[in-house]
């Protein structure tokens, strides 16, 4: 992050030496600081607005299956209420053709009477 902002030439010039030919000298403690400080102040800045998006996202996510739950918690019950109508159908069915099992029995009977009576066929 802190990079240098000039090249020294070592053949030419010794860093212990102050001259002046150079062109960019060596920043500052004070400088070196802001330069730390600014970056990490962005640091933060980018973290806070990171975790600002992910706390967002998470936000509509939560909705997302929060409305999920309320849908399929209303389709359970739609459906329940649908085959408690589809089992009372097969009641009504179940005793319809008790009855119609009766009625034939019956009919069974009396037809087995007629034949009783009937003379044989020589």
């Amino acid at each position: 992050m802190i990079e240098l902002a000039y090249e020294p030439d070592i053949e030419r010039h010794s860093l212990n030496v102050k001259t002046s030919e150079r062109q960019y000298p060596m920043p500052t403690q004070e400088e070196r600081l802001d330069t730390v400080e600014f970056n990490l102040r962005q640091f933060k800045t980018e973290t806070v607005r990171a975790y600002q998006d992910m706390a967002f996202e998470m936000t509509i996510i939560k909705g997302l299956t929060e409305d999920s739950i309320r849908r399929l918690s209303t389709l359970s019950s739609t459906m329940e209420k649908r085959f408690d109508g589809v089992d009372q159908r097969f009641e009504r069915i179940d005793t319809r053709l008790d009855v119609m099992d009766t009625r034939l029995d019956r009919v069974e009977s009396m037809l087995a009477q007629v034949l009783e009576r009937l003379p044989e066929k020589p």
